[in-house]
């Protein structure tokens, strides 16, 4: 589907290299239409036997998105002409932002063909980009399942004679219900942090018991962090200012590309030993079919 575009629509594009590029009804790279924008295809995998009508479809999965760009330069236009073909290096990677008023989306592409710039007196130009993630994204979004609250509030005054205050005090509850309100599945960055000696943590979808476990005990100060996004799964321990891959200190029951799905997902944590030394906080990325 080709998409016409508002004034309030904006794409902009960042190289990862500290320079961003807008195309827009606003910007001297003026956005036309774009294909690719809302729309993902799916693929199934089927099997036909003799003799039968129709397939049985075994399974499916969406395909990678492409996104092609058509536009105009309305400024400068032999200056713009190189700076979008010197910009949209083929050898580079990109994440682009899609705005429109209160929506943003982010998707990674590269360019499947670099620009082609006609020599018109008003330059047209087209651009074509590949997703491998075909899905939309907006910000990382936090959970907290154990944590320190402060337990009082200034102006504050102190009985000498008293039993002292409370400074604060630990969250009760070891459940949180992730939310993930979007389109799809989506994969997790988890932080165990020790405020003390930790042994083996872990937390647990409770509805399916799949798990991230660390086999290691896990010194105060000590965070690990674990990635179950695909094609980047990580843990790293990070001590006293190192980094540590700690990938081999993962049970072999760790689920490594743990998601949560669209709704609710309640998440548990818990320990061996010394629980009450562990604060785990979740992460998570929602994504969408389109914008």
């Amino acid at each position: 589907m080709i998409e016409s575009f508002r004034s309030r629509e904006r794409l902009i594009f960042d190289n990862h290299r500290g320079q961003t590029f807008e195309i827009s009804v606003s910007s001297p790279f003026y956005l036309d239409e774009a294909d690719g924008l809302e729309a993902i295809e799916n693929e199934f995998y089927n099997v036909k036997n003799y003799n039968e009508d129709g397939t049985n479809i075994k399974g499916s999965s969406v395909r990678e998105r492409n996104i092609v760009i058509n536009g105009r330069i309305r400024l400068d236009k032999e200056i713009n002409r190189q700076k979008i073909i010197r910009f949209f290096n083929p050898k580079h990677h990109f994440t682009l932002k899609y705005e429109n008023g209160d929506v943003t989306r982010y998707i990674d592409c590269k360019v499947e063909k670099s620009p082609v710039v006609s020599r018109h007196v008003i330059p047209e130009f087209i651009i074509s980009f590949l997703c491998p993630n075909p899905w939309w994204y907006t910000e990382e979004q936090k959970y907290e399942i154990a944590m320190w609250v402060a337990a009082f509030e200034f102006e504050l005054e102190i009985d000498a004679e008293g039993d002292g205050i409370e400074m604060g005090y630990r969250e009760p509850n070891n459940v949180v219900n992730v939310f993930n309100d979007s389109d799809t599945a989506s994969p997790l960055r988890i932080q165990f942090k020790a405020i003390g000696s930790v042994v083996n943590p872990y937390i647990e979808v409770v509805d399916t018991g799949r798990i991230v476990k660390i086999e290691a005990t896990l010194k105060g100060g000590d965070v690990v962090t674990v990635n179950t996004k695909r094609g980047d799964e990580y843990a790293i321990l990070e001590r006293n200012g190192q980094q540590i891959n700690y990938f081999n200190y993962l049970s072999y029951d760790s689920d490594i590309q743990l998601s949560v799905d669209v709704g609710d997902n309640l998440i548990r944590y818990d320990a061996a030993e010394f629980v009450s030394n562990l604060e785990v906080s979740i992460y998570f990325t929602p994504q969408f079919v389109g914008v």
